[in-house]
């Protein structure tokens, strides 16, 4: 490698790495102007590129929720363990691109850009508030500001050990290496400082959901389906890609729930399937059931101690959902010979009465053996969905214990 050619990549790499000294230095009573001019120039650009979506009702929908969330970033304050907590008023604004990608992105100042893939992958409002809510985080605790002055400092430590080497005539192999090594070095780096700023959106994301009409479990479910289905994305992955591990995002988001004493309620938020109280009229006499999808799980009747009905059928339905939110697996649910009983986790999940039976023209034991099989075709599904498509599960059937 020429000495000139060393020349030329030092100063691309240099040039790469500098940052308006404006923005690096600037006063804190000029940070919010800073960061507006910031968000402004940089939806511009964007928008020279990309397709925005004009669908007023998917429009409507994520203003709604982007705008309920701004206003608790606005105007509540939380401890950053990134970035600045200080509270702007930013004219939040939320637009939709043309692009199958599951991804999201925050410019600062809280322009707020989302993937048509990311709206049509949610499952339910609650989710997609969990991804607006973490990226309101990255405009209200001013992480691209942080992230900059981090890098300003990076890069004046990167120029310093270029210009040594090349002032001290090293070998022009070193010299290359050296460049490759420093922009390697910087991306290391930033990636940490970006890893740091995620971790602050998931957990403030959490805490701003709380105080709004929209579940923070939204958050989990939807980081959970999108890790297991890296394979429908091949490399779309826009929203893990520059995010700490799943497993580090669960922690982290768990931990906060807990710390706020949310229930982890899964069935809540997504379209996973859910036990439901429903009628029926049957010759002119109403009916209490209690299903899963399309499936009969049972008939319910007035309890032995005269509790009704419906009361003792939802009090059903909630366990088995928290059954199933609880990773339970196929073998921990089971009838026993003889025993109108479904137990679950060596504990009784619910017990059959002969006036259930009577019901469904069965008998006890029958009914709570029907009963196990769909919660465990239900468990089966629900752990292949978890590591394939949906179109690969469409046919699958639980496999028969041999």
């Amino acid at each position: 490698m020429s000495k000139l050619r060393v020349l030329w990549l030092l100063a691309l790499a240099l040039s790469l790495m500098v940052l308006p000294v404006s923005t690096i230095l600037a006063k804190p009573s000029d940070d919010d102007a800073n960061e507006i001019k910031m968000g402004q120039e940089s939806a511009a650009e964007i928008e020279k590129e990309a397709k925005l979506i004009k669908d007023p009702a998917l429009q409507e929908r994520i203003d709604k929720i982007g705008k309920t969330i701004a206003a608790v970033a606005s105007n509540v304050q939380i401890p950053a363990t990134y970035g600045n907590s200080r509270i702007s008023k930013f004219d939040y604004t939320f637009k939709i691109i043309d692009d199958k990608e599951v991804n999201a992105f925050c410019l600062p100042a809280g322009r707020v850009y989302v993937n048509k893939g990311l709206l049509d992958f949610v499952q339910s409002d609650h989710e997609l508030a969990g991804v607006l809510a973490h990226e309101i985080v990255h405009a209200s605790h001013h992480h691209m500001l942080a992230l900059l002055n981090e890098q300003s400092k990076l890069n004046n430590k990167l120029a310093l050990v270029l210009l040594a080497a090349l002032l001290g005539k090293a070998p022009s192999r070193d010299l290359g290496n050296l460049v490759i090594g420093a922009q390697l070095v910087q991306i290391a780096k930033m990636s940490a400082y970006g890893q740091e700023a995620e971790a602050d959106a998931d957990r403030v994301a959490v805490d701003y959901l709380a105080r709004t009409p929209y579940n923070p479990v939204g958050m989990l479910t939807f980081i959970e389906r999108l890790s297991s289905k890296t394979e429908l994305y091949e490399n779309n992955l826009g929203f893990l890609q520059t995010h700490p591990s799943t497993g580090d995002r669960r922690a982290i988001i768990i931990g906060e729930l807990k710390e706020l004493k949310i229930p982890i309620n899964r069935r809540q938020v997504t379209n996973a399937q859910k036990a439901i109280v429903t009628t029926r009229m049957i010759d002119g006499k109403e009916i209490i059931e209690l299903n899963i999808e399309d499936k009969i799980l049972m008939r319910v009747a007035e309890g032995e101690d005269g509790q009704p009905a419906r009361d003792r059928a939802e009090e059903i339905a909630n366990r088995i959902n928290k059954l199933l939110d609880s990773n339970v697996q196929l073998r921990e649910v089971k009838t026993k010979d003889g025993e109108p009983i479904v137990w679950a986790k060596e504990k009784p999940l619910l017990r059959v009465t002969e006036d259930d039976a009577t019901l469904s023209a069965s008998t006890p034991t029958q009914v709570a053996k029907s009963a196990a099989d769909i919660i465990k075709d239900v468990i089966w599904r629900q752990m292949v969905d978890l590591t394939m498509s949906p179109t690969s599960t469409k046919n699958l059937k639980q496999p028969t214990p041999k």
